[in-house]
């Protein structure tokens, strides 16, 4: 069947010379005549270019299937798609056109976005036109109207002349998808340092914003981006969260900026001073020798340089103070070596050669060589626990080690171990409350990250009375046949998911271990 494709033939049919006509009418007369609304002219362009542009490309290219003029249609809205949703994209785009006799000017808006069925009307109508048979046109034809094409499209995001001296003329001022910009009002250039909080940090941003300066530390921010701002233009700031920013400049002070996407929604912003939107300009100024940020609800000073370590009792034990393990290969065999460091990991050795561990306090380890063992993984998504706040799911991961005289539970994630979560029928139960750990304030551990202790309160049938532990104490349960240790229990409302090596993406974290001691058979 004959599939040959003349790319030429679409430039001479009458929906392209139409909307070829209406692009060069709506650039060169109607836009900035007052006749018609900005915002249609706008439109007008953006309709007629995704009909004029796919089948110019394709004439260039010397197309000649249907699926390489699919191709210049699919580029062609990829492109147009990029520059109305992207600011990187279309400042790119600018650069380049920059290198040539006509520049652009890019204003980047996803209302645009309404165009592109355009492209399925040129797809179909004009494909169809450049296979069709028949007499080939007359070589200058075609050749006129790819050049009056490629300048028509080239033309239509061309920068706009300057105003001065032209009455009634009022350029637009340039504008940016941003929360918040920092306009120069300085009669020089300034050359600003920006370094955003890291995409791996995680944050409460109630906890965050009631403090911005003490919840954050320097190390949850990432390199600095260097920008230079023109007097009397802004620097944009977007933020879709919960957001924070390092500023810093030859004479101005490290200050920190810090909002919330609710406070200060994105929104397209006026990128220079002369009529920013109220409220969301912060204004850098000279004060002298030296510049500063004036007043703003988003300005706060920087995080000290080095936090203060927490006070002994609020920090986690040295010995045993971390919950890990791995899992062996055989769910049963015989315990013929066990090996214990300083740091709190056991080594435990099977009689078929291999070896696994188990990082936890000495009480979690009641085994002994010649113990026939049985190793389980432990796994909790969802499920009602006292301890867990109503916003959150339960989850926790964990290893079940059982032998003939005890059974023990580790588990890490936002709930206590509990035998439940291997259908182990326990003597008695209990419930729990968290709440922070009193005389102990929040502090930065060494990945930067904000960690507020908690104490767990037990009670219950197999609790005498009402027992509260921390991290590193234990508590007696079902008179004393069982051990929960309590190894770490803490909110952490910042915090750095690199370096955060629980599998949790929840605030809370406690790590739990549950000893029995078995009944004889």
């Amino acid at each position: 069947m004959y599939r040959e494709l003349r790319s030429y033939r679409s430039l001479l049919h009458p929906l392209w010379l139409g909307a070829l006509a209406l692009l060069v009418l709506n650039d060169h007369a109607l836009k900035g005549s007052g006749l018609l609304p900005g915002w249609l002219t706008g439109k007008l362009s953006d309709f007629a270019g995704l009909l004029v542009a796919p089948a110019v490309l394709a004439a260039l290219l010397c197309l000649s299937s249907r699926r390489a003029f699919l191709g210049a249609h699919l580029a062609t809205g990829a492109v147009f798609s990029a520059i109305k949703l992207a600011p990187e994209a279309a400042r790119a785009v600018e650069a380049l056109m920059a290198l040539t006799p006509i520049p652009w000017r890019i204003t980047v808006d996803p209302t645009d976005l309404i165009a592109l069925p355009a492209l399925l009307v040129s797809y179909r109508v004009l494909g169809e036109a450049a296979r069709r048979h028949g007499p080939a046109p007359r070589p200058v034809a075609h050749r006129l109207a790819l050049m009056a094409g490629s300048l028509a499209c080239a033309a239509t995001s061309r920068a706009p002349e300057p105003c001065d001296g032209i009455d009634g003329c009022e350029p637009p001022d340039p504008q940016e998808s941003a929360s918040l910009v920092i306009g120069n009002t300085t009669e020089t250039e300034q050359l600003i340092r920006v370094r955003r909080l890291r995409e791996s940090v995680r944050l409460d941003c109630g906890v965050v914003l009631a403090d911005p300066t003490s919840a954050l530390s320097r190390d949850l921010f990432a390199n600095a981006e260097t920008w230079l701002i023109q007097p009397g233009r802004a620097l944009p700031l977007g933020n879709t969260r919960c957001d924070a920013y390092l500023i810093d400049a030859d004479g101005l002070p490290l200050t920190l900026l810090a909002w919330s996407a609710a406070e200060f929604p994105e929104q397209f912003l006026v990128t220079s001073t002369e009529s920013p939107l109220p409220g969301r300009m912060i204004t850098l100024l000279r004060v002298g020798a030296r510049l500063e940020l004036a007043e703003h609800p988003a300005v706060f000073p920087a995080p000290p340089l080095e936090t203060p370590p927490p006070a002994e009792a609020c920090s986690v034990s040295v010995d045993g103070s971390r919950l890990d393990w791995t899992l062996p290969l055989a769910e049963a065999a015989v315990l013929t070596g066990v090996t214990s460091s300083p740091d709190g990991c056991h080594a435990l050795t099977l009689d078929r050669g291999e070896t696994f561990f188990l990082c936890a306090p000495a009480e979690a380890m009641p085994f002994s060589v010649g113990d026939i063992v049985r190793v389980s993984p432990v796994g909790v998504d969802g499920g009602s626990y006292p301890e867990l706040p109503q916003d959150q799911q339960a989850f926790a991961r964990g290893i079940h080690i059982e032998s003939e005289t005890h059974s023990v539970l580790a588990v890490r994630g936002n709930v206590l171990a509990r035998w439940s979560m291997v259908d182990r029928q326990a003597p008695a139960g209990f419930t729990a409350a968290l709440t922070p750990l009193a005389g102990c304030d929040a502090f930065q551990d060494a990945c930067g990250s904000l960690v507020a202790p908690l104490e767990a309160s037990l009670l219950g049938e197999g609790v005498s009375g009402v027992v509260s532990l921390r991290a590193g104490e234990s508590a007696k349960l079902a008179e004393g046949a069982e051990t929960l240790l309590l190894v770490r229990a803490e909110d952490m409302p910042v915090r750095d998911a690199e370096c955060f090596t629980a599998p949790i993406d929840q605030p809370r974290l406690l790590e739990s271990v549950l000893v029995a001691v078995n009944a004889a058979p």
